[in-house]
């Protein structure tokens, strides 16, 4: 497979009529241009090694683990190639393999472009929802090693924060869509408006008849040093389920988030807040699984999340160091009491160029329901890029 991969790529590159000449751009990537169009090429590979506080055997009665994992591990997180290509001032397009898998290829990006204005642009295909400002920062720049408090052994809505709570309810990452995006000529404002299949099989074909829709707007301000962009986003996202008398229906759930993100990943501070509340369409609110076909609420989520860092320059070259610490808060059914999970991590970016850095977490999640202890997970993660 890595060799069918490997001569596809090639092929592909040839068949473009690809010059032997090759122009590093500010954007890292690598560009090859001919009279057709513009190909710029990245990549990324990413090492990652953790712990787990959810080793010990027989799991300890006032745990949240549901098994026992080894205390450590090593894997490659992130293996991916970016190819975007211009075909002119109007058309673009993105795909991204992963190969994170050793033995099998995934997809990631997969989308084209059209553009008719600033104020206007149409994509169409495989991509991120705009929704979660969080995962909406590339996997190449995130200022924590895992946008989630990723602890092996517990499951994510476990030991939630933000991010696990709009990927379990498909609010972020990757769906099959279709995207109007714009913004004003001085850039202060941006839309984006989109609809999607939303809870998919393996996210390629649709499972019921209704749809996702995602709106996000945006507003960027001049904020001393650095700008300082505030967003609002709003997803309605399908439920299906099925009854006797009425066969396949469809119910939606609502879910909106507020983002605010003052700097940027250069020299100095960066801060990060994020807001996400709604439904959650797992449970009704007397905590049990929903029963939609009886007509049950949605049990209700509320979480935030703040992440500080201070990126230092370090020497006469392109090294740098960045400690970061994220603050989170999550509560999973705000209808009832000590289901709240708190969680804390310090962390530092060491940079050695550019996006290459290695990057240190200790994740803590401290659940204040049911008298269970915190638990924790070391992480450090190697990453490669272009």
């Amino acid at each position: 497979m890595r060799r069918v991969a490997g001569v596809a790529v090639t092929t592909a590159l040839l068949a473009l009529g690809v010059p032997a000449q090759v122009n590093a751009q500010e954007s890292d990537n690598i560009s090859f241009k001919t009279k057709a169009l513009e190909v710029s090429l990245g990549g990324r590979v990413q090492l990652q090694a953790g712990t787990s506080s959810c080793s010990e055997f027989p799991i300890p009665g006032d745990s949240a683990c549901e098994e026992q994992v080894p205390a450590t591990d090593l894997f490659l997180r992130r293996a991916r190639l970016t190819f975007t290509v211009k075909i002119n001032d109007k058309i673009d397009f993105r795909i991204q393999p992963d190969f994170n898998k050793v033995d099998k290829v995934g997809l990631k990006d997969a989308w084209g472009r059209f553009t008719f204005s600033k104020a206007f642009r149409l994509k169409g295909g495989h991509f991120k929802r705009p929704f979660d400002g969080f995962v909406l920062v590339s996997s190449t720049q995130t200022l924590t090693v895992e946008r989630e408090l990723a602890i092996r052994g517990i499951d994510g809505l476990l030991v939630p924060n933000i991010t696990s709570f709009t990927t379990a309810f498909d609010l972020s990452d990757r769906d099959i869509g279709l995207e109007a995006s714009g913004s004003t000529n001085n850039g202060v404002f941006s839309y984006w408006a989109g609809v999607f299949t939303g809870d998919s099989d393996l996210k390629f074909q649709d499972s019921n008849n209704e749809k996702q829709f995602v709106g996000r707007g945006q507003v960027k301000l001049g904020a001393g040093p650095k700008d300082l962009k505030i967003a609002a986003a709003l997803a309605a996202t399908d439920q299906g389920y099925e009854t006797v008398t009425e066969g396949l229906q469809g119910r939606y759930h609502y879910n909106y988030e507020l983002f605010a993100d003052w700097g940027d990943f250069t020299d100095g501070p960066h801060a990060q807040l994020g807001f996400v509340f709604g439904d959650n369409p797992f449970q009704n609110r007397a905590g049990d699984d929903i029963d939609l076909a009886s007509g049950e609420d949605f049990a209700k989520i509320s979480s935030w999340q703040a992440i500080l860092s201070w990126k230092f320059p370090v020497g006469s070259g392109d090294m740098a160091v960045e400690p970061i610490f994220r603050l989170s808060y999550a509560d999973v059914n705000t209808d009832l009491s000590d289901t709240e999970v708190w969680g804390f991590t310090p962390g530092v970016q060491i940079f050695f160029y550019k996006r290459n850095k290695l990057a240190l977490n200790w994740d803590i999640a401290s659940p204040t329901f049911d008298g269970l202890r915190s638990e924790n997970s070391f992480k450090a993660r190697l990453q490669f890029h272009f």
